[in-house]
């Protein structure tokens, strides 16, 4: 295969991802990805596969699922931020329409009090869950927008737009991972966001850290470097004081300064080196008459 053919295969994939996109993310299209990715790994033993190869197919069959559903939703509704822009204004009418349908299911059950309540609570939630998909990830991307815009405040139009781009790799990861982790591991919620952490991660590794995680790491540094300052400003081993700042002299424990002013040193001096305790002759009764003691100072 030549380098022209695998750049045109990998335009091919990055065209579908791109036009896939908005709808795994936000729509409901992970939903048939994970039911899809579900069906395939459960009848391995049919298709006489192994574990990781049914994993696969079921990853391959998904995305064509996805994007099968995609195309239905943007020939309904004329396009996916339409038909998104209709989920989201549909919410209270679909939560309304559950509390209904569990009315209808209490009533004729005989159901009254707390027994009628939790019916119809639950017809609710089963309304509100076909929403879920695009609740949760329109909350996931709220967490980011302070990220995005403290991006374009530091580093101007540029710097916001890639860290924008960034934000929504990782945010694609997350919901393909949660999407495939909630096929694996069959339990509510819990395969969702083990699914998540694990996409977000991975994608991470390529996309870097997040700009707010990168200042907060250099605010944690400069803090560390002014109390560092601090603490060997009081040290005569630490930086200005005419000593090499080595690290050895870092490591010294501070060492008080003398409190003694300029005369009482001078004073101190004179008394060492001019007094009667530098020259024990001066003490001395022969030396005093035999004049010795003045010598030194007659030389």
């Amino acid at each position: 295969m030549g380098i022209s053919s695998i750049a045109s295969k990998g335009w091919n994939y990055f065209k579908r991802a791109g036009k896939l996109y908005p709808d795994f993310v936000l729509g409901t299209g992970n939903e048939k990805f994970t039911q899809a990715v579900r069906e395939t790994v459960r009848g391995r033993k049919t298709a006489g596969q192994s574990y990781m190869e049914s994993v696969w197919s079921g990853i391959k069959k998904g995305t064509q699922e996805a994007e099968k559903h995609n195309d239905k939703m943007i020939k309904q509704h004329g396009n996916f931020w339409k038909s998104t822009w209709h989920s989201i204004k549909s919410t209270p009418n679909v939560v309304k329409a559950g509390w209904r349908y569990g009315t209808i299911q209490a009533t004729k059950a005989g159901k009254t009090g707390f027994s009628k309540f939790w019916s119809q609570f639950k017809g609710s939630m089963k309304g509100l869950g076909k929403r879920m998909p695009l609740i949760g990830t329109l909350m996931i991307a709220v967490t980011e927008l302070p990220n995005i815009f403290s991006a374009f405040k530091d580093k101007g139009i540029v710097g916001g737009i890639t860290e924008t781009g960034k934000a929504g790799l990782r945010l694609g990861a997350g919901i393909t991972g949660a999407a495939i982790g909630q096929a694996l591991i069959p339990i509510p919620i819990v395969g969702g966001i083990v699914g998540y952490i694990a996409g977000d991660w991975l994608m991470s590794k390529f996309t870097g850290k997040s700009h707010s995680e990168k200042k907060a790491e250099a605010e944690e540094a400069q803090k560390q470097q002014q109390a560092m300052m601090q603490q060997y400003g009081m040290n005569p081993f630490g930086v200005g004081m005419g000593i090499p700042n080595t690290t050895a002299a870092q490591q010294m424990p501070n060492i008080p300064q003398p409190t003694m002013t300029p005369q009482q040193l001078m004073a101190m001096q004179q008394m060492l080196y001019a007094g009667g305790m530098t020259n024990p002759m001066d003490q001395d009764f022969m030396a005093m008459t035999s004049g010795m003691n003045r010598l030194n100072y007659q030389c």
